[in-house]
C-alpha cells in the first residue's frame, strides 16, 4: 500500500478526502500537517510490529582460513534477530561470529553462508514525501495506521471529537497479532 493510498482512508475517516484535489483535501491545514503526522505514528506502528528484513552477509566461497572477516551492519538496522549459517545443501550449521558496536565478525575456518535476519527502522515519511512512496509495514498494521493518524489530525481542532478514533485506534492496536511464526507440532504414532 502506498502513502497516498493510506492517506485516502484516513482522510475519508474523518470526512476531509477529497478526489478532486491534489492534495487530496481541501483543508490546507490538514494538507500541510498529514505527513508529519503520518511520520511519528508510522514509527510506532513499526515498533509493535516490527519490519523483519534479511540480509546474505557472505556467500559460499570454497575457500577458508584463520581469523574473521569484518562485516557492516545495516545503518537501517533496529534489532538483530539471528545469524543463520547455511552450508552448500542448505543444512542449518553452528555460526561462528561475534558482535562489536555496528560490525560483525564472521569466522573463515567453516565456508558457509550467513544470513543476517533483523529488524529494521522503517524509512522516515518527511515532508516531501511522495504519495507513490510503499509502505513498508504489514497489511493488520496498515490499516490501524490511519485511526492514529485522524486522531492525531483532530485532537488539534477543539471543535472535533477525536476520542473516538483514538479509542479505536488503542481498541486495534491491543488485538493486533505480532507473532511472525505460529507454533506448531508434529504427532507421531509411538510411545508417548
Amino acid at each position: 500500500m502506498t502513502l497516498g493510498e493510506n492517506k485516502k482512508i484516513a482522510l475519508g475517516l474523518i470526512e476531509e478526502y477529497s478526489k478532486t484535489n491534489k492534495a487530496l483535501t481541501d483543508d490546507e491545514d490538514i494538507a500541510m500537517r498529514l505527513n508529519f503526522a503520518y511520520a511519528t505514528n508510522y514509527q510506532e506502528l513499526s515498533q509493535v510490529k516490527k519490519i523483519l528484513k534479511t540480509r546474505v552477509l557472505r556467500e559460499i566461497s570454497g575457500e577458508t582460513s584463520e581469523g574473521y572477516t569484518e562485516y557492516s551492519l545495516p545503518s537501517n538496522m533496529y534489532q538483530l534477530k539471528r545469524i543463520i549459517a547455511l552450508d552448500d545443501n542448505n543444512n542449518i550449521k553452528e555460526a561462528n561470529y561475534y558482535t562489536l558496536g555496528k560490525k560483525i565478525y564472521i569466522s573463515n575456518k567453516n565456508d558457509y553462508q550467513y544470513t543476517l535476519e533483523y529488524y529494521q527502522y522503517p524509512t522516515i515519511i518527511k515532508e516531501d514525501t511522495q504519495d507513490s512512496f510503499t509502505l513498508e509495514l504489514d497489511q493488520d498494521v496498515l490499516m490501524i495506521l490511519p485511526y492514529a493518524v485522524a486522531n492525531d489530525i483532530l485532537k488539534v481542532d477543539p471543535s472535533a471529537d477525536y476520542t473516538a478514533f483514538l479509542s479505536e485506534y488503542q481498541r486495534r492496536k491491543e488485538n493486533l497479532d505480532t507473532r511472525r511464526e505460529i507454533p506448531s507440532i508434529v504427532v507421531e504414532e509411538g510411545v508417548i
